[in-house]
């Protein structure tokens, strides 16, 4: 029971490791596209900075569609 529990621990052991590697490489490449150093930001600091740039996004394309409703609403009333 033990040997089939090993083999199968080492397995999910080795995609943990693969998983946790490509992360890694998609979390530099992310600092680099931030215009960050990868070896100087630490994954936190990527995964935060990623955080408030999609909090401000969302609250731009919110705001462009409330402004788009409105100019909308504006056009009708004139018309």
């Amino acid at each position: 029971v033990l040997k089939n529990f090993l083999n199968s621990a080492e397995a999910e052991v080795r995609l943990l490791i693969s998983l946790y590697s490509e992360v890694g490489r998609n979390a530099d490449s992310l600092s680099h596209y931030f215009g960050e150093d990868p070896a100087r930001c630490p994954f936190e600091q990527v995964t935060q900075t990623l955080v408030i740039f999609i909090k401000i996004f969302n609250k731009s394309h919110d705001e462009n569609e409330q402004q788009a409703e409105a100019e909308k609403k504006k056009m009708e009333k004139e018309a």
